[in-house]
This record gives structure tokens, sequence and C-alpha cells, in this order.
């Protein structure tokens, strides 16, 4: 079955096909929502994947039912179900078991990337998914790529099934663009801005989703860009309602934009203590990051208050969410190499880490792991990853007023599963 192909112009071309099942069954679910969803902020039904087929090159959004993959129906049955893994262990701490996710949903959405004349030499790799922030809906996904001198967009909407091309992004985007989607006043359209790092030539500008028409906006480049080095963004928060957008660059500390006045201020020599966007929470009034290099949750009802001070903020919680298997065998030789030490070791070694905001103290993490196994003889050892996949955590966090040292929240997990890459391989998790 061909795809529908969008001329992008300057021999790009983008094609998409809506799957119509899955299409169908959301519309209806929307239809019979609609009538009751009053609140400020959306609870998030789907966490969407975006597979990569290695064997035909093509691209599939999934939808995955966070509540029924993810989630137990109730808090108390999610503790519930972890204390009987404890009693089954003789009342130690378990790891909350893994299960297995053996099929993604049907996609409902299929698109590729054609190379033409002009564009032979592209690369592929240079390409990029946001998830826009929305009050009144899931949200909608901007995919855009880079041709090595302009960057081109694709403005998808999972909940009407439509898709619109975009204006081009000025100048190319690089391997390591920061997208930073900033949700508008109730009923207004938000924005969207996006910082590039290509080979140290910078750019920072800004695409107003109400404008008309639209197009992106140059801005005064932050103070950290610098020819002379890469300024690759390491975490960012929105803060104020959208008015200010603080930044994170290693060993070059804390910046903050103004989005009214255009101005940047350096808040300190610092770094946010989280890695990528900083989620806001407002039924727990409570900021929540990842640090993924030790599998935490962390969060923090000071980070506001202290980018406004220009201050180093604090985190008053952190939570283990994930524990990772680390096996290790050691061997002393014998006969003709005595004393000469054989280990074997095997660990799951997590490659990416995204945190999504599902709403009401929900969240998803989702963690690429590859499963790598070692041998170390005497000085030399030799690494082979067996195996990659994506572990989904379903994680609450609660207010518990007589939890004094978690000060009044205390983080619930419910379920996990595993998706093992095969020939479908998860880019990215929105």
């Amino acid at each position: 079955m061909g795809f529908p192909v969008v001329d992008l112009g300057a021999g790009r071309r983008w094609s998409c096909c809506l799957a119509s099942s899955q299409l169908d069954d959301d519309m209806l679910r929307r239809k019979k929502k609609r009538k009751s969803c009053n609140t400020k902020m959306i609870r998030r039904r789907f966490v969407n994947l975006v597979a990569y087929n290695y064997s035909t090159g093509e691209r599939t959004l999934h939808r995955l039912d966070a509540a029924k993959h993810l989630f137990y129906p109730s808090t108390a049955k999610a503790e519930a179900a972890h204390a009987k893994e404890e009693d089954n262990n003789g009342g130690n701490p378990k790891p909350p078991k893994i299960g297995s996710l053996r099929r993604l949903p049907l996609p409902s959405l299929r698109f590729e990337t054609f190379a033409t004349a002009s564009n032979n030499d592209m690369d592929m790799e240079d390409e990029s998914m946001v998830l826009l922030n929305s009050h009144s809906s899931e949200g909608k996904i901007l995919h855009a790529s880079d041709d090595g001198e302009d960057g081109w967009a694709v403005l998808y909407d999972p909940d009407s099934g439509s898709a619109t091309t975009m204006p081009d992004i000025e100048g190319p985007l690089g391997s390591e663009p920061t997208f930073i989607s900033v949700a508008g006043p109730e009923k207004e359209e938000g924005s969207l801005y996006v910082m590039t790092n290509h080979y140290w030539q910078h750019g920072f500008q800004v695409l107003h989703f109400g404008q008309c028409p639209l197009k992106w906006e140059p801005l005064p480049l932050p103070p950290f860009a610098s020819s002379s080095s890469s300024s690759t963004v390491r975490s960012y928060m929105v803060v104020d309602g959208g008015r200010t957008i603080c930044a994170s660059i290693e060993s070059k500390g804390t910046y903050c934009f103004d989005t009214r006045s255009h101005e940047w201020q350096k808040a300190g020599d610092w770094v946010l203590p989280f890695q990528g966007r900083a989620e806001y929470v407002p039924e727990l009034d409570t900021w929540f990051g990842i640090q993924p290099y030790n599998n935490r949750l962390c969060a923090s009802s000071d980070l506001a208050t202290a980018m406004a001070a220009h201050r180093e903020p604090t985190l008053q919680h952190v939570w283990k969410y994930l524990d990772l298997p680390n096996e290790s065998e050691y061997i002393v030789l014998k006969g003709r190499l005595r004393g000469i030490s054989l280990r074997r070791s095997r660990n799951w070694s997590p490659d990416r880490v995204d945190l999504l905001n599902l709403g009401g103290g929900r969240f998803c993490i989702a963690t690429v792991i590859q499963d790598q196994r070692t041998v170390s003889f005497g000085y030399e050892s030799d690494t082979e990853t067996e195996a990659e996949f994506v572990v989904l955590s379903g994680l609450e966090v609660v207010r518990d007023a007589g939890n004094r040292e978690e000060g009044g929240l205390r983080m619930v997990k419910h379920k996990s599963k595993r998706y093992m890459f095969g020939s479908n391989k998860i880019q990215w998790v929105l």
C-alpha cells in the first residue's frame, strides 16, 4: 500500500499513512470524554513510541495505553502487589518484576523520509521528534530533520490524525538540538523553542503556533554559545507559566531566558540537579526530574523560587525507580596461568532515559538498556552487547502527611514492561 507523499521542497519528500482502525477508536473515545473534560491540565492516556524498522527503513508511531500496561487500578493495589512480592521473598525488599511487552500496539502512523537526487547524502540520523505541550489534548508531535543547510519539519496530530508541513528551521540542526515546548495560556496556542549546536555553529529561534503566517523567528544567542566549544544543553525547565526558560550547560553554568523581553541572564555557575527536562506537577506543587546515572527520580518544590533568586536549588526527595542486575564471577586460574584472574560479568547499562509526565502525579520512565557481558583476563577485557531493549516503568508520587522523612511525599512503583529490540528499535519515547 503506497503512502501519501508530502513535497517539502528542495528535493525533499515525506510520506505518512494513518492507521484508520486505531484512529477511529481514538476519535470515538474522545467524543465520549469531551463533555466531561474541563480540567486545565489533561491526564495523558498514551505513551507514544516511535519505532524504526531496520529492514524497511520505515518509522511507525505506536500509542501504548499507560493505564492498561503500566499501572494498577489503584495506588492501594500497586502497594499490595509489591508487598506480596516481599512476603514471598521472606520479608526482604525485592526488585519489582519486569513484565514483557511482546508486541507493540498497532501503529497509528507510518512515515518515511525519501532521499532524492538532491539530498541523497542526507544524514538520516540527524532527526528529532518532540511532543508539544497542550492543555486540552494528548499533544502534537513535531518531526524535524536536517539536510545539512536547513531543518525541515512536519507536525502530526495523533488525536485528529492530521499531518501538516511546517516552515523550514533556519540553519542546520546538528546532532543534538534542544527543543523546548512551552504551553500557551488556556485556550491559546503554545510555542516551540529550539537551540541548535552544529559543529559549533549555534542558533536559537522560536515558532509561535498562534501567529499567521507561521514562521520561525530568530532570537538572541545564549551567552554560553561559543564558536570555540560545544554547548549542548544538559538540563532545562520552564517556569513562571512559560515566561522563563532555564538551561544548564556542563562546566558553563545555568542561564535564564525571558520569553517576553528576549533577554538572557546567568543564574549561577552551578547546574540543575537532573538531566533532561524537569516536569511540574501542580497537584503536588513540586518539580520532578531524573538522574539517569543512578536510576533516581528526584523532586523539589524549590526550583522556581531558586531560579528567581539566582541560587542553586536543592532536592527534597530522591527515589530509586529501577533496580538493574549486576552479576560477577571471579576465577583464579591454575597451572601455567596460575595466579591470573578471570572475571565474567553481566550488567544492564542504561543508554538513554526519558521522563514522561502523564499528569496527576503519574509518570512513565523509559530506560533504553544494553545487556552487556564482559570477560576480563588479566589486564585485558572484552565487552559485548548481547541485547538491547527498553524498560517502561509506571510510577506514581502521592501525598503522605504521615511520612515526614520524605517530606510528605512518597513514590509508588506500579508496573514495568520490557520490549526487546529486534527488527524494530524504539528511537523516541514521547
